[in-house]
């Protein structure tokens, strides 16, 4: 029993291999992680080995701290360099600008210990109202075997000149709250020929950002994102970019120019000024478009796109826009927030899902017939999901729907948040849905935040159409001929009498009350339940009893 016990409590974590006991430290602080060598010899070589090292938290904010931060630094680096042990990562956060001083000895000894990946970051120093930048040790150039490099807080000045740069290893910039200017963004491109993702965020100085075809061939990404008002242009013609985003606060910069990217599949654009003439144009150029995503661009009033390789598109808030036409026969997703438009086209995959945020204007006249138009783009879409402020701008009159089609009859899946508190019962808000989307496989709704699911089951999941076949219109045959696929369709389908009127007479297939077997309600009150169970057994020859189920 003793050696049985003996066994259990042995320590097999310090017997793993040191680079899986390196893969755990390298997910704590540095001060944690050099507490971990006090359980043991084992941890405390690892420790002394480890090749990550994060003192990039903010637990040396106070000024008390700060002398323990600087030994701490001075000797782990210190003693890497000494046993010649290359760093992978090295993380540093100064909240003083003062210690600057020490930061040119420390990038010395990372460069001699070959380091892959550093991330510094120093608070801005306040004067007068005005924030300064510290100025960035030139010495960080020298560093040939460097991948990643972030930076945050810095005056950063590339020198100029053949080979004073020495970046070329590097794959990753990552330039937050810096200075730049565009001087030193061209010495940057003339000497990073291996750089493969750049991203600007909140950049001051820069006049304009522009890389041409024969600067910074292995591109693939670029982040531009809330620089300052200065910068006017955007010119990027990299062949290899696979992915770009730009994003504007006051609508700057003011000029966007995206030429000869041939394998860009992704786009981002916010608060970019962007026309008809620019986005047609854009199209054009890029063939390889997959996925487009605009966000308060306001000057766009005419939004035309004919893709054939667009997948995935997104259009929020651009208020404005007062027409769309969107020729995409292979769009999949597809996002979009305006008040239903006067003028909507839409050619997409049968697979579309599509998320719609309706904001009716107030007092609108002939909301729910515009309404209904507008969904009629987007029968036949795999999903849909929309929202509107009030239940009163979807739940449609029963006396309006004797004039209007229904709009997503070739639609399965619908489902709808209000974000208003609902003045309808469940009753009125399905009866609703369920007549502009007649053969619904799921329905659910988000009200009050709660969600609510409905789940239909037919008479047959995959009807072939003999059993879905309601009505046969013919168009030039003779009447012997018509004789005889009347009789055709009478042996094989059941064909309604003309002197029928269904509730679904104006539609191509029967509705949900014909065909429905089985209805499943989650997340239901009771008292919801009982009214929906009187409602389908009112409207639907069910041949089994409704299964009620709660979440």
């Amino acid at each position: 029993m003793e050696e049985n016990s003996d066994e259990t409590c042995d320590d097999r974590i310090s017997k793993l291999p040191e680079p899986i006991l390196h893969h755990i430290l390298s997910f704590l602080h540095a001060k944690d992680a050099a507490r971990m060598s006090t359980l043991s010899k084992v941890w405390d070589s690892a420790w002394n080995s480890l090749p990550y090292l994060n003192f990039g938290d903010k637990l040396f904010s106070k000024s008390k701290d700060i002398l323990r931060l600087l030994r701490a630094v001075d000797q782990a680096l210190e003693n890497r360099k000494k046993h010649k042990i290359s760093i992978q990562k090295f993380s540093l956060w100064l909240p003083h600008h003062q210690e600057l001083c020490y930061v040119s000895n420390w990038i010395n000894m990372l460069i001699a210990c070959n380091v892959k990946e550093l991330n510094l970051e120093v608070n801005k120093p306040i004067y007068k109202g005005i924030c300064l930048y510290n100025s960035l040790p030139k010495v960080i150039f020298a560093a040939k075997a460097l991948n990643v490099l972030t930076l945050e807080g810095f005056n950063i000045e590339f020198p100029t000149g053949d080979g004073v740069i020495k970046l070329s290893s590097l794959r990753e910039l990552n330039l937050l709250y810096v200075c730049l200017d565009e001087q030193s963004m061209q010495a940057l491109c003339t000497s990073c020929h291996n750089l493969e993702h750049l991203s600007l965020w909140s950049i001051c100085g820069l006049a304009s950002f522009q890389v041409g075809e024969n600067s910074l061939p292995k591109l693939k990404k670029v982040n531009l994102e809330y620089c300052s008002s200065k910068l006017q242009l955007v010119d990027i013609a990299a062949i290899n970019l696979e992915d770009l985003k730009i994003y504007s606060l006051d609508r700057s910069p003011k000029v966007v120019k995206i030429t000869a990217c041939k394998a860009l599949k992704t786009l981002h654009l916010k608060g970019v000024n962007v026309t008809e003439n620019w986005l047609e144009d854009l199209f054009n150029r890029l063939q390889n478009l997959e996925s487009f995503n605009l966000t308060r661009c306001k000057d766009l009033k005419n939004m035309k796109i004919t893709s054939g390789s667009l997948k995935w598109l997104t259009a929020l808030r651009c208020g404005d826009l007062i027409a769309a036409d969107l020729d995409t026969p292979n769009l999949l997703k597809l996002q979009c927030s305006f008040y239903p438009l006067s003028t909507f086209k839409l050619k997409a995959s049968v697979l579309l899902e599509a998320t719609l945020q309706l904001y009716p204007k107030f007092g609108t006249c002939g909301w729910h017939s515009k309404l209904m138009e507008f969904l009629a783009n987007f029968n036949h879409s795999k999903a849909i999901k929309f929202s509107c402020f009030y239940d009163k701008e979807i739940v449609i009159p029963k006396d309006l729907r004797e004039n209007l089609l229904p709009p997503l009859y070739g639609t399965n899946i619908l489902h709808v948040t209000f974000q208003r508190q609902s003045n309808y019962s469940v009753v009125d808000i399905i009866d609703s849905m369920l007549w502009i989307s007649p053969h619904l496989d799921t329905l659910s709704f988000t009200q009050a935040h709660s969600l609510k699911t409905v789940k239909f089951i037919y008479e047959d999941d995959n009807p072939c159409w003999r059993n879905k076949l309601k009505k046969v219109k013919l168009h030039n045959f003779t009447c012997m001929e018509k004789e005889k696929l009347r009789n055709y369709s009478l042996t094989n389908a059941d064909i309604l009498d003309e002197d029928e009127k269904p509730c679904c007479a104006s539609l191509p297939w029967k509705c949900w009350r014909h065909t429905l077997k089985k209805v499943e309600l989650q997340n239901f009150t009771l008292m919801e339940q009982e009214k929906m169970r009187n409602y389908f057994v009112a409207n639907a020859d069910l041949s089994e009893m409704i299964e009620i189920s709660l979440d």
